[in-house]
């Protein structure tokens, strides 16, 4: 209790110091013109979570640049605790991202490149107590074609406000030398059992000079260096892994390895502290809610002028107060949801359930469907449905592609309704509230607004969109109330209720 009251002071006073500094965060230009972009400041990000109501004690912050399918952009979350150490390394360390975009990016359109960038940042909630808090963060890059990846985790011990090494972990840091070997060990093995399942060999033999030639790769990614080991962590059912990344200490067709760590070597090297962290732990998982929230909407909208008003990419640091003013405003609406945010802020997610919102599927983090192969995307559809069913007790049932991007193949593979729009406020590239507003208010009889709730200036425009629909007669409502009296049918588009 007495943790969370200052949690409380400290975004009060984060709410008057912004407003005093009249400080704009998640500003940065998304004109894709190559001097706007490399020319935009990175913004100012919060130091602490300045909502007015904490549903989740850790959030979702995110940075876009741009959201044409057809042109570069980027989208980075990183978290936002009661922990303003915390927040400020994670930020300079997604602000290294931005800068890498915006460098090649001024590289990328100097060459007459007909293809885009796709730079792409989520993080996983690994552990968390009052001593230790540990995330995962996963960089997606393409450069037109499919996306290489790249595995960080941030270890901070809360208490002496510090970011751990891997060298930090162990009981001894001078037996790094000594821990090393044994994982270099576990990585030759992972390796082996590659090889030994792939079927693309001839022959043993063959096997037997794969191996050999990807051995001096394999020395050279696991040499002790910081960066060999910035993927190492631990989580809340006590497990340790390191995660290699392609190319790191094998051939690149290989993919990355995810090598688990042995409970033996972990009690060989591993400070006690860290040890002691999971004696007796429980590791049964509970559902956060089994009853769904179902809208008792009244409204007929094959009668009246309805509008539906739908927001992507979050949930975010900004959906709390979001859903504060859609409350205040007795309005319901529909959140496209990524499964990596979600699964964060799962009491968010289930708030929106209880207020009576829709819940969508955007995928699981957000890439181009048209560049990822059709197995990885099953996977983002499925991941995300079974992480929203688990926090809700029912997958959604309505799906929206990252960018609106898709191609035959990506529709038939959805199994359920696509939803599209067909009011854009351009909320991702006017960062204005009144603008954005303005642009909302434009919706036609039984439309379908997009809007992102990753943005501030968006949240802020809301309250005026709202009373300007309203002003002109329309009902706004969830997909669920909008085609309600429509037989929708499983991959098809719908950008109206008409």
């Amino acid at each position: 209790m007495k943790k969370r009251v200052i949690y409380l002071a400290l975004i009060s006073a984060m709410v008057i110091s912004c407003k005093q500094n009249k400080l704009k965060t998640n500003e940065i230009s998304s004109e894709n013109t190559l001097e706007n972009v490399i020319s935009s400041e990175i913004p100012e990000l919060p130091e602490t979570n300045t909502i007015k109501n904490i549903d989740d004690e850790i959030q979702v912050y995110t940075i876009n640049i741009g959201n044409d399918p057809n042109k570069s952009h980027l989208i980075a979350s990183f978290p936002i605790t009661p922990y303003d150490f915390v927040n400020q390394t994670e930020r300079k360390f997604t602000e290294g991202l931005i800068n890498e975009f915006k460098s090649e990016l001024k590289k990328y359109q100097t060459q007459d490149n007909n293809s885009n960038l796709d730079f792409n940042q989520h993080f996983d909630v690994k552990f968390h107590n009052e001593d230790f808090l540990v995330f995962l963060y996963t960089q997606n890059v393409s450069y037109g074609n499919n996306y290489d990846n790249r595995n960080i985790a941030s270890i901070f011990d809360l208490k002496n406000q510090k970011k751990l090494t891997a060298k930090d972990l162990l009981k001894e840091p001078e037996n790094f030398e000594s821990f090393i070997s044994e994982i270099r060990d576990l990585a030759r093995e992972a390796i082996r059992n590659f090889v030994k399942n792939d079927t693309s060999y001839a022959n043993d033999q063959e096997r037997k000079q794969v191996l050999e030639s990807v051995e001096e790769t394999l020395v050279e990614g696991t040499l002790p260096t910081d960066k060999n080991y910035d993927a190492l962590f631990f989580d809340e059912e006590g497990n340790w892994h390191i995660i290699f990344d392609k190319y790191q200490i094998a051939s690149g067709y290989m993919g990355e390895f995810l090598v688990k760590i042995p409970k033996d070597i972990i009690q060989k090297y591993i400070n006690e502290r860290f040890l002691h962290l999971f004696e007796n732990k429980d590791t049964v998982e509970q559902a956060i809610i089994n009853n769904m929230s179902t809208s008792n909407s009244e409204v007929d909208c094959s009668k009246v002028p309805c509008v539906a008003l739908t927001f992507d990419d979050g949930p975010s640091v900004y959906t709390s107060q979001l859903l504060d003013i859609l409350k205040e405003e007795n309005v319901k609406a529909t959140f496209f949801v990524l499964g990596k945010s979600a699964s964060v802020q799962k009491n968010t997610i289930k708030r929106m359930i209880e207020e009576g919102h829709n819940i969508g599927n955007h995928s699981y983090d957000h890439k181009d469907f048209r560049k990822i192969s059709d197995q990885e995307a099953i996977r983002q559809i499925q991941l995300t449905d079974q992480i929203i069913e688990k926090i809700t007790g029912e997958k959604p049932k309505y799906f929206r592609f990252p960018y609106g991007a898709r191609n035959k193949a990506n529709l038939a593979m959805v199994e359920r309704p696509v939803i599209m729009w067909n009011i854009d406020p351009l909320d991702w590239k006017y960062r204005d509230a009144d603008k954005v507003a303005s642009e909302m208010s434009k919706a036609s009889p039984q439309g379908i607004i997009l809007a992102h709730d990753i943005h501030k200036s968006t949240v802020e425009a809301i309250p005026k969109a709202i009373k300007q629909l309203k002003a002109k007669g329309y009902h706004i409502v969830t997909l669920d109330d909008l085609f309600r009296h429509k037989k929708m049918k499983n991959g098809v588009e719908y950008s109206n209720g008409k």
